[in-house]
């Protein structure tokens, strides 16, 4: 322990070893006032600075006004007087953040020591008796938000977290992605990327996290802090995009305090924004968690592409309907357009929806075009399969990729559904340990539309991409209306082009949606036929492959086998084996 001031304590606690030698770390530490706030214990919060910064006294002395016993660390190595210490650990440098390493180099690396520098404050503060060890909470600026992102994954014993601008999934987009990452050796950056990006850890967040970021800021741009937040299970996660947010050392956004203190204290819970919906040009989201005092909403949008930093946005009012808790907006008729609902409650405190982007040229009367997130129940986690999409694309780095629905879904490969797959012997031998399932049950068209612009094909550079969709665009539910024919076809189109926008290179094969029903009466089997006599004429410019193996799935008579599909839909393990010999001659040498 070293000097104190007041209600604010110099603390120097023994951090991870450094080539093998031991290390210190500094930090403020900052109590409340017991004449104001009582005698404890309080609640505790961790405080992580971001590239530049250091130990800042001011801002542990802004939480522990506040009541929280409040640590505030320094993660490049230095004491007080922001001076390298003798034993401290490594700098904050991007020299030492992205510098080459090898297997088993992993500990002395900047985010490891940073994380840890985190944790072990979280257990000194924990370790005091004035603070309550079940209510302490985690928040970091920048870099630091980045290390609240890894930190808040791995140890839960925090109860609500705020990376503030900080995000992962940096070498997709970022104040890093177009030179500093790439300058490393190759095993490094895949080793960096396993190990030190925040996309693959924030996922195992269990406490509410709050995101916090700007919609032009400089270094963590939106669509990798969608993906980010993505990552994380819905029913944990609050977003908060503000227009044009000011990125600094700034710990005096009062919607940081009460997203904290509505997890610590019981304090008035912020707006919980859900997922967009798009419908008649009208923009919708729903309010997960029943908070209902909306005094504005506002649509946040912007009509320019490019780079995230320059682009222009605008504003305008929607509405809030307090009996379906709903925010929504008349979207302006120009496109292309990103946009995000934002709600402001009677504090003044924003929180909103992450963004959505809606094409120009593209018929939004049919819904079988507008991108749109799940939509109905089915055996797996929908949400979750999508990130784990994001987390491991990388790493499986496909050859080939194979878009689809539960047909797809149940093949075979990764993310893997093992208790489903039917057919992983054939993919295997297909597709090795190179081919990335894309297939999600119940998926429709939009739903694939909606993946692809949120990600799941960035960064990725396969061979061949395999398209297999629309049979469900043909089931009607509470949730979808059944689309006729020339609906469904038109949104396989649209995949396509979606498809050879983010992957000009790869060889593009579409499958004829696969025969259903057992016998050739069946009533879907005419619409089916007649979508798959519409590809080729729709698909004539695209330079794709169609292959329909309709003849090869049906019996001679037109009925099913159960034997090939055990429901008269899904294949089963002699069915894959049809897919995957059909397949075979057309994927890319």
């Amino acid at each position: 322990w070293g000097q104190t001031q007041g209600r604010l304590q110099a603390v120097y606690y023994q951090g991870e070893p450094r080539n093998g030698k031991p290390t210190r770390v500094f930090a403020w530490l900052a109590r409340p006032d017991a004449s104001e706030f009582g005698p404890g214990p309080w609640p505790g919060v961790v405080l992580v600075h971001g590239g530049g910064g250091r130990a800042f006294a001011d801002w542990a002395m802004h939480w522990a006004d506040r009541g929280y016993v409040a640590i505030a660390m320094d993660t490049a190595g230095c004491g007080p007087d922001g001076k390298p210490l003798p034993d401290g650990g490594p700098a904050q440098s991007h020299e030492s953040k992205f510098r080459d390493f090898t297997a088993g180099e992993e500990r002395e690396m900047w985010t490891y020591h940073a994380v840890s520098d985190a944790i072990l404050a979280h257990s000194l503060i924990r370790d005091l008796p004035e603070c309550d060890a079940d209510r302490t909470a985690l928040t970091g600026i920048s870099w630091g938000g980045y290390l609240t992102c890894i930190t808040a994954g791995v140890d839960h014993r925090f109860k609500a977290a705020v990376p503030v601008y900080g995000c992962g999934f940096l070498s997709d987009n970022s104040a890093w992605s177009a030179e500093i990452l790439p300058a490393m050796e190759a095993g490094a950056l895949r080793r960096w990327r396993l190990l030190f990006d925040p996309g693959r850890h924030v996922g195992r967040v269990r406490c509410p996290i709050m995101f916090l970021n700007g919609t032009n800021d400089f270094a963590y741009p939106l669509d990798s802090h969608r993906k980010t937040v993505e990552q994380v299970r819905p029913e944990l996660a609050t977003v908060s995009i503000q227009l044009r947010l000011r990125h600094g050392h700034i710990w005096t956004f009062g919607v940081v305090d009460a997203f904290i203190d509505s997890q610590m204290n019981q304090g008035r819970p912020l707006a919980q924004v859900g997922e967009v919906r798009v419908r008649d040009g009208v923009a919708t989201a729903g309010i997960r968690n029943g908070v209902s005092d909306i005094e504005t909403v506002r649509l946040l949008f912007t009509h320019d592409t490019g780079q995230w930093q320059k682009r222009n946005w605008s504003e305008v009012d929607g509405a809030f309907d307090s009996a379906t808790k709903q925010l929504t907006a008349q979207l302006p008729e120009q496109r292309p357009i990103t946009f995000l609902l934002q709600a402001t409650d009677s504090r003044g405190f924003q929180t909103s929806t992450s963004h959505f982007h809606l094409h120009e040229g593209v018929d939004e009367s049919n819904a079988s075009l507008v991108p749109t997130p799940k939509l109905e129940e089915d055996f797996y986690d929908w949400y979750r399969r999508h990130a784990d999409v994001l987390r491991i694309k990388r790493e499986v780095n496909p050859a080939t990729v194979v878009i689809g629905d539960s047909i797809t879904h149940m093949w075979g490969g990764r993310p893997s559904q093992k208790d489903r797959q039917r057919g992983q012997k054939s993919w295997a031998k297909t597709f090795g340990s190179s081919g990335l399932n894309l297939g999600f049950g119940w998926d429709r068209t939009q739903n694939v539309l909606w993946r692809i612009d949120h990600g799941e094909l960035d960064g990725i550079t396969p061979e061949t991409v395999i398209i297999h969709i629309g049979t469900n665009n043909l089931a009607g539910t509470k949730n979808h209306q059944s689309s006729v024919p020339r609906e469904i076809a038109e949104g396989i189109e649209l995949i396509v082009q979606r498809v050879r926008q983010k992957l000009p290179q790869a060889k593009i094969v579409v499958m004829s949606v696969f025969p259903r029903g057992k016998e050739k009466t069946h009533t879907l089997r005419s619409p089916i036929r007649t979508v798959n006599d519409m590809l080729p004429e729709l698909l004539k410019g695209e330079e794709v492959t169609i292959v329909d193996l309709s003849d090869q799935l049906l019996n001679d008579d037109g009925s099913v086998s159960r034997e090939v599909m055990s429901d008269y839909l899904h294949p089963t393990a002699r069915g894959y084996q049809i897919w995957a010999d059909g397949i075979a001659p057309h994927l890319a040498p």
